[in-house]
């Protein structure tokens, strides 16, 4: 895997508690503070100094910071990025701290790397419970990326390979969704 992981989390149809506490969290945090691993790991865990390893084992990347936080009625979406990995444990840690105010919540969330050809994915999680899936593109699938100068080309090429990205997300998301469903947790 990469370097750089994007990953876009969404809670939505929360209860005005959960709502709450996650306004509570996010919007008097400064820019400074969205992008300070610290402040994020801080949050999910309690006050603490950085240490790799636990850093790791409790939010699964190198690092993680917020690039964007969108709250709305009963809707919340965050944007990380991080380092190595998709920051797995840190959404369900997030996820396990609204679910003591509204356990019935299903989250759901989609990962991307850098690497067009690494390893992507999704996943959901409800009442505690949570399924993560990734799958990769196949480059062969795509042909040989156009030159940058035919723009025309590269744009076509580029759409091709992003709109079938989207697709593997949606599947890895849907799929989640519906093993929690399948267990009786949805």
């Amino acid at each position: 895997m990469a370097n750089i992981v994007n990953t876009h989390f969404v809670l939505d149809g929360m209860n005005k508690e959960a709502s709450n506490f996650l306004e509570k969290l996010f919007v008097e945090a400064t820019h400074t503070e969205l992008y300070d691993t610290m402040w994020f790991f801080n949050k999910l865990y309690g006050e603490g100094k950085y240490d790799r390893t636990d850093y790791v084992d409790k939010m699964g990347a190198k690092w993680v910071y917020i690039t964007d936080v969108d709250l709305g009625d009963g809707y919340c979406s965050i944007n990380l990025e991080s380092a190595w990995y998709a920051p797995i444990q840190a959404i369900e840690q997030l996820t396990k701290l609204i679910h003591e105010f509204d356990n019935d919540i299903l989250i759901t969330y989609q990962w991307e790397d850098e690497n067009t050809w690494g390893t992507h994915g999704g996943g959901a999680g409800t009442k505690g419970k949570f399924v993560h899936n990734e799958d990769e593109l196949d480059e062969d699938d795509f042909g040989e990326e156009p030159d940058w100068e035919n723009s025309e080309e590269y744009d076509e090429w580029n759409e091709k390979v992003r709109e079938a990205m989207w697709e593997l997300q949606s599947n890895c998301i849907e799929e989640a969704k519906q093993e929690l469903k399948n267990r009786g947790q949805a």
